[in-house]
């Protein structure tokens, strides 16, 4: 009896480490969101991907051309240091080193 409680003890042990760890890809300043309501989340602006002159962003891990939508956003502009997204609320400025820059309506 003993070394059965002693393994499921382990096995338990073992689960609640692997529950803790932290995910290494998460982009820096990253907050979990505490509830599923998309509009309460902010955007995050991943990276930036440049080839033969087509520019591609990947926000939220979704890669986005000029044009996409996502999450009631239109991205509009790509450069090299960030994007530009339009929804009826306003614009709004991400780069790849910060959160929102501005807001405008």
């Amino acid at each position: 009896m003993y070394k059965v409680s002693l393994i499921l003890l382990l096995l338990f042990c073992s689960e609640y480490a692997n529950g803790q760890q932290v995910d290494p890809t998460k982009p820096f300043g990253a907050v979990a969101a505490s509830n599923s309501n998309e509009k309460s989340t902010p955007l995050t602006l991943q990276s930036i991907i440049q080839r033969d002159g087509n520019k591609k962003a990947i926000i939220d891990g979704k890669v986005l051309n000029v044009g996409d939508k996502y999450k009631g956003f239109q991205l509009i502009a790509i450069s090299s240091k960030g994007v530009v997204l339009d929804s009826p609320q306003g614009r709004m400025e991400l780069s790849l080193f910060s959160g929102v820059i501005a807001n405008s309506k």
